[in-house]
């Protein structure tokens, strides 16, 4: 039999190269003539520069860059040719940091990894968005790039997502001499505006430390100004996605000029899924936790939908789901044990996973 294993990463537990390992290995125990085909997948966010660059056959490039919290670290992204692949979560993301703070953090790593694939002849940059532990609306990444922001007192500065009210005036003369000829691509896979209710504000800087209704009130009151002054760069801040990573969907559309895609969409092209799918037996993949959310752009609803266009069944493997029925054509298993608490699980994941697999993976057989 033929399967097709392309898993996302448990948040907090495995990455999806660990989840692929596994798979495969408890696949051809259950069945030593099997073929595996298997490739982490990614929607945008953490590990999606490693994973295009290992698609596309390039390498990594390590450069040191600023992190969230403005301290220079060790850094990498990809290039195949003459194409860059970067991921915010690498230089900006949650994971990273010790310091939660939306107020405080910021994109500049991100800017300066762009600038050196540009010096290193990137014509075309492709930027997974996701996982970032910013809300700056990209004004970080913008300075590295030669933007200048300037106070009421005509003083240039940094902002963060904490003094985005304070910009007076902005300068890109400089930046877009320096992304001339380059073009971008950003890969985000949430619909959500830079503002209001539905923005990034709203939305996701309580995860990122705004704690409060209040703070997260106050981020987008920072963010309506931030969209005010820059509105003479073209792009709306209602566009779907502009609120990507705490409005670098924005950014990239600003400032940048660049196209949001979604990024589930763009790592099954980039593995020729369609034509991949047609010739396999089983899909399965994976996810921390299967709900409504899953089907909303996410990796793992979005491989469920293409492979049911092409009449193949999907094993889901996740650590918890909701009570909603599968999709059509969809198996389920969670590999949590309930008898443990959520810690011990992540503890124990990998031999979680094992086990469900092995305990699903004989009726699956029986079905062909």
């Amino acid at each position: 039999m033929k399967y097709l294993v392309i898993p996302d990463s448990f948040k907090g537990s495995m990455t999806a190269k660990t989840v692929c390992g596994v798979l495969t290995e408890r696949i051809l125990a259950a069945d030593p003539a099997a073929a595996v085909s298997a490739y982490p997948a990614f929607d945008g966010g953490e590990g999606s520069a490693e994973c295009l660059t290992e698609i596309y056959g390039g390498r990594m490039i390590r450069v040191s860059a600023t992190n969230a919290t403005g301290r220079r670290v060790p850094s990498t992204f990809g290039m195949k040719d003459g194409t860059a692949f970067l991921a915010v979560a690498d230089t900006s993301g949650l994971p990273g940091t010790k310091i939660r703070n939306p107020f405080v953090t910021t994109t500049r790593g991100l800017g300066e990894q762009i600038a050196e694939a540009i010096a290193l002849g990137a014509k075309k940059i492709v930027i997974g968005l996701g996982g970032s532990s910013t809300n700056d609306g990209g004004a970080g990444a913008a300075v590295a790039l030669g933007a200048v922001f300037r106070d009421e007192a005509g003083e240039p500065f940094l902002p963060t997502g904490g003094t985005l009210g304070r910009i007076a005036s902005v300068d890109v003369t400089e930046l877009k001499k320096r992304i001339a000829g380059v073009s971008f691509t950003a890969l985000c896979d949430v619909k959500n505006p830079l503002t209001g209710e539905n923005g990034c504000s709203f939305v996701n800087a309580k995860q990122k430390g705004a704690r409060s209704r209040k703070k997260r009130a106050e981020l987008d009151d920072y963010m309506r100004h931030f969209a005010e002054v820059t509105a003479f760069l073209g792009a709306s801040p209602d566009y779907p996605g502009s609120g990507a990573a705490g409005g670098l969907g924005y950014f990239v559309r600003a400032f940048l000029a660049g196209e949001l895609v979604s990024g589930s969409d763009f790592f099954l092209d980039a593995i020729g899924f369609d034509e991949r799918v047609k010739d396999v037996d089983y899909v399965l993949c994976g996810e921390g936790k299967f709900d409504a959310t899953s089907g909303q752009g996410k990796i793992c609803g979005r491989i469920i939908g293409r492979a049911q266009a092409a009449g193949k069944p999907v094993v889901v493997f996740c650590g918890a789901k909701d009570k909603a029925p599968a999709p059509v054509g969809t198996t389920v298993c969670t590999i949590n044990d309930d008898s443990l608490s959520l810690e011990e699980n992540f503890a124990r994941s990998r031999e979680n996973l094992a086990k469900a697999a092995d305990a699903l993976l004989p009726d699956l057989l029986s079905r062909r």
